[in-house]
């Protein structure tokens, strides 16, 4: 029977390790750290300037040119400068409550225009979504219905007599009819009859190519036609060639040639 050694573990010892009055003094104290207080981020170094334009565009607040890559560092700076939440740190800077949150609407407006490249397009050709510009067609149509509801305007006009009666209301006078003197008339008359000339020609210039084309492929195909006869002709034999002498000038009486007793182009020569 085998015997085990039994062993013993002997616990560490336990001491208090007791830190060099050198260290507590150096350490921060308490009253001091339950002093500080969080900052924010400031813009004081380098704070970007409003453009001095009563309507500023959004270029100008980024201080952009038309061309250049558009970024938020700008932005930034423009919102902790202008937000509202940050008033109470920028109020040394003099400007009053209601002109920086008119600022900050601007800041943002400009920054949906120019980030997204399809509206800051439509700002670039046609100045929309800035400040009471809209859409095109809408503004088109609104000036459009505003026009009809003028007074004296010609959007009722249907007839001749119509028209007579508001260029009379507009000018104050009757229209008076316009005369063309007798060389203005003939000259018109000799432009109209070259011009009238000129297109009958190119017409039948057109018409005769297109029947010479035509002609032309009537006779590819006789010219072809007449080809297999005679080599079906030749490949007959002399009665053959008699028989079918005799049904052509039957058939050719009435100029009809029912299926299957025309000139057969087979080698055998049968009709």
């Amino acid at each position: 029977m085998m015997l085990l050694k039994r062993h013993t573990v002997t616990p560490f010892p336990l001491t208090t390790a007791v830190l060099p009055s050198a260290s507590i003094t150096s350490s921060c104290q308490l009253p001091r750290c339950h002093l500080q207080t969080r900052s924010y981020a400031s813009v004081r170094d380098g704070q970007p300037k409003w453009p001095a334009s009563a309507s500023p565009t959004p270029y100008e607040i980024f201080g952009l040119a038309k061309d250049d890559p558009y970024t938020k560092a700008r932005f930034n700076q423009l919102v902790k400068l202008y937000h509202p939440d940050l008033h109470h740190h920028t109020a040394h800077d003099g400007i009053s409550h209601v002109t920086k949150l008119e600022r900050y609407r601007l800041v943002i407006a400009a920054n949906d225009i120019l980030s997204n490249p399809q509206k800051r397009r439509m700002y670039d050709l046609h100045r929309v979504g800035w400040g009471n510009q809209t859409d095109p067609h809408v503004q088109h149509r609104s000036t459009e219905r505003s026009w009809r509801k003028e007074p004296g305007n010609a959007s009722q006009n249907a007839t001749w007599e119509d028209w007579e009666r508001w260029y009379q209301e507009r000018d104050g006078k009757k229209q008076e009819p316009v005369f063309m003197s007798n060389i203005g008339f003939a000259t018109v008359l000799a432009f109209c009859a070259v011009v009238g000339v000129w297109t009958q020609v190119a017409y039948a210039e057109k018409k005769s190519a297109s029947i010479l084309n035509l002609q032309a492929q009537q006779q590819a195909v006789i010219t072809r036609e007449m080809m297999l006869r005679e080599r079906a002709k030749a490949a007959m034999s002399r009665e053959g060639r008699v028989e079918t002498f005799l049904m052509q000038r039957e058939l050719g009486k009435w100029d009809y040639d029912p299926p299957g007793h025309g000139v057969s182009t087979n080698d055998g020569g049968e009709a």
